[in-house]
């Protein structure tokens, strides 16, 4: 017998996930750990470069113990690399840390963007409604006009003789005013509910 799992069901994104209130919160809180982290890693590597400097050194100076010349150039390339490669590094640090800025303004400004589109749509289809059970209404109320002028005329023709058939025509204009009033009633319900 096979068993069906609950668990292909989709996830829905929660409200609070993507509200602009929840990247306002936390936006700061990310750009600061990211430049807290970029501050770091810059540090370490300034220390990095100073301490191979200072290997550096020491070896071109150990190198003048030997019956060889000095590879001056040697040590003196090696230090420039070494300096040239920490910067490049630290603008890429910088670099991570623009984007990650601009990443997250991105956000704020489509979150306030979903916002007020859902705002505009949310009140374009309130209006929607409330204008169509306003129309609706006035059909209803033509409806309900013309109705009566047929059972009123309905009555005349009949004649005050015509005794059960007037209380037949009494009837149906009874239940069609009702049916209009239920209708009406259920269009002012469509719009409290659409307000809500």
């Amino acid at each position: 017998m096979p068993t069906t799992s609950k668990s292909s069901k989709k996830a829905k994104p929660t409200a609070a996930a993507t509200s602009p209130e929840f990247v306002d919160i936390f936006s700061p809180v990310a750009v600061n750990t990211i430049e807290s982290i970029a501050d770091l890693q810059k540090k370490t590597l300034d220390v990095t470069a100073e301490q191979t400097a200072e290997w550096i050194g020491a070896w071109k100076k150990a190198f003048t113990y030997f019956p060889v010349p000095t590879p001056t150039f040697f040590f003196d390339a090696a230090v420039q690399a070494v300096q040239t490669v920490t910067e490049a590094q630290k603008s890429a640090i910088d670099l991570v840390v623009e984007q990650t800025k601009s990443t997250i303004d991105i956000a704020q400004v489509r979150g306030e963007a979903y916002t007020k589109i859902a705002a505009g749509v949310t009140s374009a289809v309130k209006n929607s409604i409330a204008r169509s059970a306003e129309a609706q209404k006035q059909v209803l109320e033509f409806a309900g006009e013309q109705n009566k002028a047929f059972f009123e005329t309905t009555k005349q023709q009949l004649g005050a003789a015509a005794g059960p058939a007037t209380a037949v025509v009494d009837t149906l204009q009874r239940g069609t005013d009702a049916v209009i009033e239920a209708q009406k009633s259920l269009l002012n319900m469509a719009v409290t509910a659409s307000k809500n």
